[in-house]
């Protein structure tokens, strides 16, 4: 086969050669100029009609030139190289090879376009400079010794969260955080977030959760409303003992409303219901459960050495306790020892 246009010898594309095809025919453009926006607080770059973020400047201009290209219908398999040669700080010259198939032919075309940067605030960041929220999250303790390390890893859980849902939806965000006497307060911009948010705590940490709503102001006729989610943790953590109708039991885990025990009279791990505990007394276990030597074992008794006083004191033997240990946790009641497993 010969080529119509230049008459050269070899397979052709419509009549045509590689080369003469890829001339005439106008199968993948792109424009003479190009701008591309950057978010002058985040460095987030606009692209089309969203913000983009997480990307280096090359990267913004590929995805600012693939947006903008235009291709023949019968152009497939598309991939854009492009090199960025920086002119001043605001205009660079962009190489881009543009790599794509049409029909049987696959093919390159290179384009020198010069680029110009342009500064401008993305809608979130504008939202956060003005301190926009929709939702507030309350973080309380329960007044507590130990609420100050609790609230600080409860904190810690709720900014991670939060962190992992902005990555996720950029228009997530904490536009303001207060410490306050007794915990933390965030602002939210999404009140989505927020509820979904103080619901994985209240079952992370067994938290209480309350919801309250206000009247923010009207648009377009219909009233605008805030909410405010408070998480208040509640007085143990998992390890502490708790005194519940004179019986002693190991809190293992929580999730929501429910308390997974363990009855230290004799091990057997039991549940309770948050709602229905009236009275209940907290043994912390940073500053009640020691760690005791073993000095014997039978059927019945374990003895060990009190870390306090130094003496061997003998105690029951729970069902699900299991022999050969050297050293084991112990708890002082009022009803006297007992092994924490």
């Amino acid at each position: 086969m010969f080529c119509v246009e230049c008459g050269k010898e070899g397979k052709t594309y419509d009549g045509l050669c590689s080369e003469c095809y890829l001339r005439k025919r106008q199968l993948v453009r792109l424009p003479a100029i190009i701008d591309v926006t950057l978010c002058s607080k985040c460095y987030a770059a606009r692209i089309g009609k969203h913000w983009v973020d997480s990307i280096d400047l090359v990267e913004a201009v590929r995805l600012s030139l693939e947006a903008a290209l235009a291709q023949d219908k019968n152009v497939s398999d598309v991939e854009l190289d492009v090199r960025l040669t920086e002119k001043d700080p605001r205009i660079y010259l962009a190489t881009v090879t543009v790599s794509f198939r049409a029909g049987e032919l696959q093919a390159q075309k290179v384009f020198e376009i010069p680029v110009r940067l342009k500064k401008d605030t993305c809608q979130r960041c504008g939202k956060k400079s003005g301190h926009y929220y929709e939702a507030i999250v309350q973080l309380r303790g329960s007044g507590g010794f130990s609420d100050a390390e609790r609230l600080a890893g409860a904190r810690r859980y709720f900014l991670q969260r939060m962190s992992r849902l902005s990555s996720e939806n950029r228009d997530t965000f904490i536009s303001k955080e207060e410490a306050i006497h007794g915990g933390f307060d965030f602002y939210v911009s999404s009140s989505s977030a927020a509820k979904s948010l103080a619901r994985e705590m209240g079952k992370m940490f067994g938290a209480r959760v309350k919801s309250t709503h206000s009247i923010a102001g009207r648009k377009d006729g219909r009233e605008l409303t805030r909410m405010t989610y408070l998480v208040r943790l509640p007085e143990y953590d998992a390890g502490d003992i708790l005194e519940m109708d004179g019986r002693y039991y190991l809190l293992r885990r929580f999730e929501g409303n429910n308390l997974y025990l363990v009855d230290l009279s004799n091990w057997h791990e039991t549940t309770a219901t948050v709602g229905r505990l009236t009275g209940i007394q907290v043994l912390h276990r940073k500053t009640h459960v020691f760690s005791a030597s073993v000095i014997s074992e039978s059927d019945n008794e374990i003895r060990v050495r009190d870390p306090e006083t130094n003496e061997c004191i003998g105690i029951q033997r729970p069902d699900g306790y299991r022999g050969g240990q050297t050293a084991i946790g112990i708890v002082k009641t009022k009803k006297g020892l007992f092994l924490v497993p």
